[in-house]
């Protein structure tokens, strides 16, 4: 990972604690003869009466890895009463913080931490966190929501002691809305793509074009890349953060007037094309022709742009769920 996407995080974490404390805590970077603390949080008005520090420890996704794992040196571990460890799950893809994160005493962790030994033999302290965070284990009494975190922090620095955390429950996991997925997915479309939307300025993949399109809990990314005479990509749906859809597709490059139809063909199709479904669409002399076979769950086809009897444009394509529940 970067310094500047540690520096982004660590200003997303900023900014929640501002929200959360509404203005009255203040966040600086510590000073040299604070090793090992990204950031020290006080009260408005009360310099140096009391305060936090926090240690941003991150993982960058999107990821398949659902582990969060961290290793501290065990001889050089800083263990304060105020000092707390903070474990961020970040997306880089939807630039977000996870609804849940890990606000963990320094002090608990030294003597809960399992012992794991480093390949030069020395002793590490291991932080093991699950990002499914309804699955249990020591550090779950630690969850927290993470909007709250700025209201914790200051209760805490108020009312004197440690932070007091509560008991999240979280409700089972529940089967992804194949009709929602599919309404989603025909309005991405319509709104990217087949509307020859702008593609994102800074786009993840070097060389690529990133078109993105958010809608609630939904969020759908469709990366291109352009060769000569090819072009090959891939769009996703993520929910909640997870990755639950995907298809991949490469086809021909065309013209602007054949791009143009190919654009109001997916546009006016958009519930079937690229599904696998049979579809046509005709206007002058081109036609578009879909065909293909399954459903939103599990699919793969074809597409041809035809000029009078002449095919002068194919895609091939396939995709699916991922996920099924979440």
């Amino acid at each position: 990972m970067t310094d500047k996407i540690q520096e982004q995080i660590e200003d997303k974490v900023i900014d929640c604690i501002n929200t959360g404390a509404a203005g009255r805590l203040v966040i600086v970077k510590p000073d040299k003869n604070s090793p090992g603390v990204d950031l020290v949080v006080q009260r408005r008005g009360k310099y140096k009466e009391r305060e936090f520090y926090l240690k941003i420890n991150t993982l960058v996704g999107p990821t398949q890895n659902i582990k969060f794992i961290v290793d501290f040196l065990e001889k050089s571990f800083r263990e304060n009463e105020n000092f707390y460890l903070l474990f961020v799950y970040f997306n880089e893809v939807s630039q977000k913080i996870a609804d849940h994160i890990w606000l963990i005493p320094s002090s608990f962790f030294r003597d809960a931490a399992q012992v794991v030994m480093s390949p030069e033999g020395e002793r590490l302290l291991r932080f093991e966190g699950d990002l499914d965070f309804r699955n249990q284990n020591a550090y779950s009494r630690f969850l927290i929501n993470t909007i709250e975190l700025g209201e914790l922090l200051l209760d805490a620095l108020e009312i004197g002691g440690g932070v007091v955390f509560k008991n999240l429950e979280f409700t089972k996991k529940r089967s992804v809305n194949l009709e929602n997925l599919k309404y989603f997915l025909c309005e991405a479309r319509k709104n990217t793509y087949a509307a020859n939307a702008v593609g994102a300025e800074n786009p993840k993949l070097s060389g690529s074009v990133q078109l993105e399109f958010q809608k609630g809990d939904y969020f759908y990314m469709d990366v291109r890349f352009s060769g000569e005479k090819r072009f090959t990509g891939m769009e996703v749906i993520y929910q909640e953060s997870k990755p639950i859809w995907a298809m991949n597709y490469v086809g021909d490059q065309i013209g602007i007037l054949e791009t143009s139809f190919l654009r109001e063909a997916l546009h006016k199709l958009s519930e079937k094309c690229r599904l696998g479904e049979a579809v046509e669409y005709k206007k002058r002399e081109f036609k578009y022709k879909n065909t293909g076979e399954g459903s939103i769950k599990e699919f793969s086809g074809e597409e041809e742009i035809f000029s009078g009897e002449k095919s002068i444009y194919r895609l091939d394509y396939q995709g699916g769920i991922l996920l099924e529940e979440i």
